[in-house]
């Protein structure tokens, strides 16, 4: 039912000469990932989130001696 809705706001959209066009054509060229996004439940939010904790704890150690000292705290990052 939203998949359906959607498709059909996003087709019969006409452009007004608003910031909402940029909008529209924004979703209008994503259209399979905004109809996925609609369908399923998934979300990379959690991903998103260890790679963010990874970038951080790289900003804060300034390197570190060797490859599996920065591949061992990652593993206690995500524990």
């Amino acid at each position: 039912m939203a998949r359906e809705r959607l498709i059909d706001v996003l087709e019969n959209y006409r452009r007004s000469g608003q910031n909402i066009d940029t909008a529209i054509s924004t979703l209008k060229k994503n259209m399979t990932a905004v109809l996925n996004s609609v369908e399923y439940d998934f979300s990379n939010g959690p991903v998103e989130g260890i790679n963010r904790r990874i970038k951080r704890l790289k900003r804060s150690c300034f390197g570190f001696r060797n490859l599996d000292n920065f591949r061992k705290r990652i593993a206690l990052i995500r524990s």
